[in-house]
């Protein structure tokens, strides 16, 4: 009897241990999920090499959880994919919850069209609108160059003017915080700029709350790390603005 005793609390102790074990497992699992950045993951240009863009994409999906928004075209180049987004067919709401709930924008591959669009704040088309709605928001973009480099015979041929536009808007853009590599660096820019995003601290300045109050705006919620100068907090009081913080 006692050695059944024995075996059976062995046993008990055995089970207890194994689920304390898988209960863990399943923690940390899905504590690391938690941790995936949500990104935005846009495909819209004509590309010289579409199988590479294609692994890029593999790759940026097991790095990040993708939403992935791409033109008709790309579809019918990712046969199977779940849950894309149609360029052409999303309305406005479906594209503002892109901006605000995903931390960060990849393009696989751009066009000169865009470095254009992008250095003047031209919005007329979905994929720069996105774009420039994810610079308003202070949310890092990371877009691959290789479709936008000048050839050596273009750099010999072009006219000097041409090569010299073309060189102003990609400084305009890389001010704004676009950042510009090749295809087979694209995943690990975004993860340095998205730590670097998540390092961020923004400063709310007094001209932030005057603004607030010509806007009547009793209430005004910023993001969680950012710093309240003094004449800003004074300000506020004065003004009667309550200033929260984001949880």
């Amino acid at each position: 009897m006692a050695v059944d005793v024995k075996e059976t609390v062995r046993e008990l102790v055995k089970q207890a241990v194994e689920a304390y074990i898988s209960e863990q497992a399943k923690d940390t699992l899905t504590s690391d999920r938690k941790r995936i950045p949500a990104i935005t993951l846009l495909l819209n240009y004509q590309s010289t090499d579409p199988e590479g863009i294609l692994k890029a994409v593999t790759e940026i999906k097991s790095s990040f959880e993708v939403r992935l928004v791409a033109s008709k075209e790309w579809e019918e180049l990712l046969p199977g994919e779940e849950g894309i987004l149609p360029l052409e067919r999303a309305d406005y709401k479906e594209l503002q919850a892109l901006w605000t709930s995903t931390d960060l924008l990849i393009l696989p591959v751009a066009s000169f069209q865009l470095v254009s669009k992008l250095a003047l704040m031209v919005d007329d088309d979905r994929t720069a609108q996105t774009a420039i709605q994810f610079q308003l928001l202070g949310k890092p973009i990371v877009i691959a160059n290789n479709e936008v480099e000048l050839g050596v015979y273009q750099q010999i041929l072009a006219p000097h003017s041409v090569q010299e536009k073309w060189q102003s808007y990609m400084r305009t853009t890389q001010k704004d915080q676009v950042k510009w590599v090749p295809l087979n660096q694209l995943v690990r820019a975004a993860k340095e700029q998205h730590k670097l995003y998540q390092e961020k601290q923004p400063l709310v300045l007094a001209k932030h709350i005057e603004h607030a109050s010509r806007e009547n705006v009793k209430a005004l919620t910023v993001p969680k790390k950012s710093k309240i100068t003094p004449v800003a907090k004074d300000i506020a009081r004065e003004l009667k603005i309550q200033i929260q913080k984001e949880t």
